[in-house]
């Protein structure tokens, strides 16, 4: 029977990602993409894609920027010349750990006050650091995902947009970015709102564990071959 070394066992046993949820977030001020951790937020992650698989946040917008803080969405959407309600699905337990912190370019579930396990729809960007604030509070806001590449470049516009008090149409437009304000509000031009979301996930089929074994053996005798002085350590792998 042939003796693998550690080092074998190491690439057998290197755990490989099938897959990683990556979504291309087209705005109408540019386009950003999210990676989702699916592995570890799996409840808030299905959440998040059956709003998506829905279609419930093409035509929803961005209603609240507070700079150097947060950007959040997932709530209203204008369409037909109205302002609605994202749709809900019923709210989803928390799953904050602090291993996944508030930093910048995280995304996180928006939810209800004194209340953890309320998150439904709406969902945040942080702009900031924010974990000394809110991972410590409502029982730490999950971060189930992230703005990749060079998405936070998009982000980092909309947020720099002036922000408008139109809390005479609903009670949480306090701070809603405008893009192209000129005294007249047209929500259909000025909101920033979210056109098409495309998953762009790439899968990936690991190697079986055969070719591992095989790979790691081949690894194994040229490294022995490289130090012939150390031939007994060679041994190992052919046994």
């Amino acid at each position: 029977m042939n003796k693998i070394s550690a080092f074998t066992f190491f690439i057998v046993f290197l755990p490989l990602p099938l897959h990683a949820k990556t979504l291309s977030i087209e705005t109408s001020m540019g386009t950003f993409t999210l990676e989702l951790y699916e592995n570890e937020t799996p409840e808030t992650v299905k959440n998040f894609m059956n709003y998506v698989d829905d279609g419930d946040f093409i035509n929803s917008f961005f209603h609240r920027s507070v700079p150097g803080f947060v950007l959040q969405g997932g709530g209203f959407k204008f369409e037909n010349n109205q302002f609605l309600l994202v749709p809900t699905d019923a709210p989803i337990n928390n799953e904050f750990s602090h291993e996944r912190s508030n930093v910048r370019g995280t995304l996180a579930m928006a939810k209800l006050g004194n209340d953890p396990n309320s998150a439904t729809s709406q969902w945040f960007i942080n702009l900031a650091d924010n974990s000394a604030n809110l991972d410590n509070q409502n029982g730490g806001f999950t971060v189930f995902g992230k703005v990749s590449g060079n998405g936070m470049n998009i982000i980092d516009q909309i947020a720099t947009l002036p922000v408008y008090d139109i809390t005479s149409l609903h009670s949480a437009f306090s701070h809603v970015p405008l893009n192209g304000f000129q005294g007249t509000f047209d929500p259909e031009n000025q909101l920033v709102s979210i056109k098409t979301i495309e998953d762009i996930s790439v899968e990936t089929v690991p190697f079986p564990p055969t070719a591992l074994v095989g790979l790691g053996m081949m690894l194994c005798a040229i490294l022995g071959f490289a130090q012939p002085h150390r031939r007994g350590w060679n041994n190992q792998c052919t046994g």
